[in-house]
């Protein structure tokens, strides 16, 4: 395996945890040391799937779809923007994962104890409510490597009037993971998964691990808030790795996509420096990746959108280019015979 693959696409869950919740010292040794088990075998479980996203190579060039001023800004700062996950154009990627977790925990426990049963409707409540935002900082920023796609196009590309930014996706991977040829724990990438059998099957290892843990503190004559930070400590590790698990996934109905992902996870009790954008009616939280201080040279090519005016988009991409950008980037056009 490349030193690439030992490191990026695998940062520890354990590592990005939130801090024990107060009053943990008052539960038991033993079922202290039960959920550490469970965080460690939960952790394997991740890892064994990413191994084989890992063996697989990058793509030759990545694309980064954008309108005029995203490409202008890019061009201009020689940044990438890296966008809290909670904050993304389309959330459902999320809840599809998660309601894909809730499935195969609910089946799990369909036949155990009322205790379980409520832990799994506790868990679906927990997601519901946004509370899956305390657990950790994600931020991520999405590229693909097909660079004429209609429906990419019409979501991300002002409805084909925009561009796709093509950037050779080795060295643009070499800046993001590693300063001064060290890897960074913190970044990672990798492509996405798009099976969701393949998820259910991860996230059914992961329910299945913890499902005896429900009932641990049962006929111990526990007080009632050692109970409640230790089940609670069990559905926030539960909800740690269920997400982490999301990441790598999304719908199969968005397969055409063939996304290659950048993402970057902080601990919850160690927040990044971010900026905040606005978009309409909220605020965006993102962080800044400096893709021209590590890679240079990693721009190769700019897609014109199917839908622009040829003649005025090239030019401005080509004036942005000499501006702020002076080196050798072919500037072509989608073939995609587009109808408005």
């Amino acid at each position: 395996m490349s030193e690439k693959n030992k490191h990026a696409g695998k940062p520890s869950p354990e590592k990005y945890r939130m801090e024990s919740l107060p009053g943990f010292d008052a539960v038991p040794r033993d079922m202290q040391d039960a959920l550490e088990r469970f965080n460690d075998d939960a952790q394997e479980i991740v890892h064994s799937f990413l191994a084989n996203l890992e063996s697989q190579p990058p793509p030759p060039i990545v694309y980064h779809y954008t309108n005029d001023v995203g490409l202008k800004g890019i061009l201009e700062t020689g940044q990438l923007w890296l966008t809290d996950i909670f904050s993304l154009n389309d959330p459902s990627e999320l809840t599809h994962g998660f309601s894909v977790a809730i499935k195969a925990l609910t089946s799990k426990v369909a036949s155990d104890s009322v205790v379980s049963q409520i832990f799994a409707k506790n868990c679906a409540a927990f997601a519901e409510q946004g509370a899956i935002q305390k657990i950790a900082h994600f931020f991520m920023c999405s590229f693909s490597s097909c660079g004429d796609d209609l429906g990419q196009w019409r979501a991300y590309a002002d409805n084909g009037r925009g561009y796709a930014i093509g950037f050779d996706a080795k060295a643009l991977e070499n800046g993001f993971t590693k300063k001064d040829g060290i890897p960074i724990p913190n970044n990672s990438t990798f492509h996405i998964a798009y099976n969701d059998a393949r998820l259910l099957g991860v996230q059914s290892q992961i329910v299945e691990r913890m499902r005896n843990l429900i009932m641990m503190p049962a006929g111990r004559g526990l007080q009632n808030s050692a109970i409640k930070v230790y089940m609670a400590e069990l559905q926030m590790l539960l909800t740690l790795h269920i997400l982490h698990t999301i990441l790598f996934f999304k719908h199969e109905a968005f397969a055409n996509e063939r996304e290659f992902r950048f993402l970057q996870i902080h601990k919850a009790n160690e927040p990044p420096t971010v900026r905040v954008r606005a978009r309409r009616y909220g605020l965006v939280r993102y962080r800044e990746f400096d893709w021209r201080t590590v890679a240079e040279d990693a721009l190769k090519e700019i897609v014109v959108g199917p839908a622009a005016d040829y003649g005025m988009a090239s030019q401005f991409a080509k004036d942005s280019l000499g501006l702020f950008h002076p080196r050798n980037v072919e500037v072509t056009r989608s073939e995609i015979p587009y109808r408005a």
